[in-house]
C-alpha cells in the first residue's frame, strides 16, 4: 500500500485480485440476523395510566350501550364532512355526545317553558280549577318560544323565516 503521496504502480491483474479480495471480505463479514433480533426482544407490559385506565373503561362500557342517536345516522354525517373510515368506537363516542348535546336542549328548553307558564299563571291573578293540576301532572309542548333561548343559552342562534312572522 502507498501512502502520502507514493507513486503506485498497480497492474491490470493485481487491480482484480485486490477488487475480489474487497468483495469476498464483505461477503465474510457476518450481518445481523433481523429474525434473531426479532425473538430476543422483550416487551414489557407498560401499566396504563389514570386516563388511559379510565378510557379503556368507558370504551368498554360503550360497547353494551346504545345511544338515541343510530350510530349509521353519525357514520353517514361524519362521512358527508369528510371523514373517511372512522373507528367504531369514536363513532359511537360521538353518538353519544350528540345525544347529551340535545337532551341538554331540551331539558333547558323545558325549564323555559315551566318558568314561562308560571310566570302567565301568577300574573293573571285568576286560575281556573284546570290550571290547578299538579305541576307534575301537567303535560308541556315544545315551543319556539321556549327552544330559541335554550338554544342561545348553547350558543344556537336560531330565527324565524319571514314567512312566520
Amino acid at each position: 500500500m502507498a501512502s502520502d503521496g507514493e507513486d503506485m504502480n498497480v497492474t491490470a491483474s493485481e487491480s482484480e485480485v485486490s477488487a475480489a479480495e474487497t468483495e469476498t471480505d464483505t461477503e465474510d463479514a457476518p450481518l445481523p440476523d433481523l429474525e434473531t433480533d426479532e425473538e430476543n426482544l422483550d416487551v414489557e407490559a407498560v401499566p396504563l395510566s389514570n386516563d388511559e385506565a379510565e378510557m379503556e373503561e368507558l370504551l368498554g362500557q360503550l360497547e353494551d350501550y346504545t345511544p338515541t342517536v343510530p350510530d349509521a345516522l353519525t357514520m353517514r354525517i361524519l362521512n358527508s364532512s369528510g371523514f373517511g373510515s372512522v373507528d367504531p368506537r369514536i363513532v359511537r363516542i360521538i353518538s353519544v355526545s350528540a345525544q347529551k348535546f340535545i337532551s341538554d336542549i331540551a331539558n333547558d328548553a323545558l325549564q323555559h317553558c315551566k318558568t314561562r307558564t308560571t310566570n302567565i299563571q301568577h300574573s293573571s291573578g285568576h286560575s281556573s280549577s284546570k290550571d290547578k293540576k299538579n305541576p307534575k301532572d301537567r303535560k308541556y309542548t315544545l315551543a319556539m318560544e321556549d327552544l330559541v333561548p335554550a338554544l342561545a343559552d348553547h350558543g344556537i342562534t336560531m330565527r324565524k323565516p319571514q314567512y312566520f312572522v
